[in-house]
């Protein structure tokens, strides 16, 4: 796992705010993390596929590595006929065994063994960044789903609000028109409203349930009370040190170039395949002199070093040769068009964020500037001077307004954890300071010296050292382009509020009546402010 200063500080920044308490038996997005952390069945998929990639080690290690064979073989013949020296039919058994023992060690490979120990520790490096990867879509989608519950929830509670101010506005008009203050089109004009609000009602409460069930398959439990998200602060401060960090720790970026030195280890080692072998053995054999015959019994001990040169191979070793070149090319342009979708989901999720926070600012004026209209048609509609339909009108618009804001301030936590992921900078402490991360050096260590003998090491120092060289990377002959001016993000907004519910005529008639030094509520005083003309 790569640690960078920058996460180091954000964690640092994020700690007290996931460990602060919240209200009893409420959820809090730390725990959703760690559970998830640890329980996820995908995520324990992607570790144990690590893990078995920590065996490429050890079997490429092998090549250098000493090989023992020991050898059994038991003969028995059965004879019937004439067996006696006076022709008697009779029958003859016999049986006979021998023993063999082999020992062979690769002295030399040609530099086979070093080119295939590099392709197999990038090929793990490259696992690695896969596993964090998944680690990060996990983190991703457990906050996603935990900020949908809490949005839906929300949008409930504002669709239900709504329901009963109009099933409120509706009683009122009944009243009205019985006494023919209004007309039979304002009584039907709040009926259609307030069925739309149910209607509405309805789909909120089936997207909740929705949203509670999704949360329940990513984070492997049902969701209880959600306390609020903590804050995320010390993003990058512009786009171009988001894309520094990305060039350094995304882990799609990584991963593809640690591919690329797996196909340039690999080129190595095909060309290591024109090179000479030495390869050292001892045999050692007991048994029967002529088979079938216990006595007598021959014992022979060989001992001899081999060295092997191809000379013609059928034109086999040059096609491996080109084979491994245009790999390494393919690897190598692979490498910078993932550079250049890192630069796009970088600078996508960068501008997402961007306009998110510059659109709540909007929202929140535009919710502000409702309710105002809002309370104020309703106090004018007292004198005359409005009708029931821009009461409904102004209750809608006002509903609206806070139902966008309520979804906008979700997106813009989201792409808070977006840009993060696409830079390479989530971990699970980040969300949830307690959780223990998960090593995935730590199998890798336990494995890789496994039946390793101590003269190895410097079996592989001769053989890397006599060997092909592995090259170089080869540079980038794409131009990466960024954008020309580094944008800086807006101030962080600050922690959402609950949408204002909405009082109705008659509760606020009665708060007017309500002796002096009463407290009245925002709402209410915006309602106790002059507004209209007077007739």
């Amino acid at each position: 796992m790569r640690h960078l200063p920058f996460r180091l500080a954000l964690v640092a920044c994020t700690a007290a705010a996931v460990a602060a308490p919240f209200a009893a038996r409420a959820d809090t997005l730390a725990e959703a993390v760690a559970y998830a952390y640890e329980a996820d069945p995908g995520l324990q998929a992607q570790r144990a596929a690590l893990r078995a990639v920590d065996e490429s080690y050890v079997q490429a290690r092998s090549l250098l590595g000493l090989q023992a064979s020991a050898g059994i073989v038991g003969t028995s013949n059965e004879t019937e006929g004439n067996v006696g020296p006076f022709g008697t039919r009779g029958q003859a058994d016999a049986e006979t065994s021998s023993y063999s023992f082999s020992l062979s060690q690769t002295l030399y490979s040609g530099g086979r063994a070093n080119a295939r120990l590099s392709a197999a520790e990038a090929q793990i490096r490259a696992g690695r960044e896969t596993l964090r990867r998944f680690e990060m879509d996990l983190l991703t989608r457990v906050v996603v789903a935990y900020t949908n519950v809490r949005r839906d929830e929300e949008l409930l509670k504002i669709s239900a609000d709504a329901v009963k101010v109009l099933e409120k506005q509706l009683s009122d008009t009944e009243a009205k028109f019985k006494v023919r203050q209004v007309t039979a089109t304002d009584l039907a004009q709040s009926r259609a409203r307030l069925a739309s609000a149910r209607t509405q009602l309805t789909f909120a409460r089936g997207q909740a349930a929705i949203a509670r069930n999704q949360y329940l398959g990513i984070v492997g439990k049902y969701p209880a009370d959600l306390a609020p998200e903590p804050e995320l602060e010390l993003l990058p401060k512009d786009i171009d040190e988001a894309f520094d960090i990305a060039e350094r720790y995304n882990p799609q970026l990584l991963q593809a170039g640690f591919a690329e030195q797996v196909s340039r280890a690999r080129m190595a080692e095909a060309r290591a395949g024109r090179r000479p072998t030495i390869q050292g053995r001892f045999d050692a054999r007991r048994g029967p002199t002529q088979l079938y015959a216990e006595r007598p019994e021959t014992e022979s001990v060989t001992t001899s070093i081999t060295i092997t040169q191809p000379l013609f191979t059928g034109g086999q070793q040059s096609s491996l040769i080109r084979q491994a070149v245009e790999e390494n090319n393919r690897d190598r342009m692979n490498l910078e068009s993932i550079r250049r979708q890192v630069i796009q989901q970088v600078g996508e999720a960068w501008e997402s964020l961007t306009t998110g926070r510059e659109a709540l600012v909007s929202l929140e004026d535009e919710v502000k500037a409702d309710e105002v209209a809002f309370y104020g048609v309703r106090e004018e509609e007292r004198f005359a001077l409005r009708t029931t339909l821009d009461i409904l009108n102004a209750e809608s618009e006002l509903r609206n307004a806070q139902l966008q804001l309520v979804r906008a301030r979700t997106n813009e936590y989201q792409r808070r954890i977006q840009l993060l992921a696409a830079i390479g900078a989530l971990e699970p402490r980040l969300l949830a300071a307690g959780v223990r991360p998960y090593d995935p050096a730590a199998n890798f260590r336990r494995v890789k010296d496994k039946g390793q003998l101590p003269y190895e090491p410097v079996l592989r120092a001769v053989d890397k050292l006599a060997g092909p060289p592995i090259r170089d990377p080869v540079p980038a002959t794409l131009e990466t382009a960024r954008p020309e001016e580094a944008s800086a993000l807006p101030p962080s907004p600050p922690p959402a509020a609950e949408a204002t519910p909405i009082v109705p005529s008659s509760e606020l008639i009665e708060r007017k009546k309500r002796p002096a030094g009463v407290v009245e509520t925002p709402a209410a005083e915006v309602a106790a402010q002059p507004s209209g003309p007077k007739s």
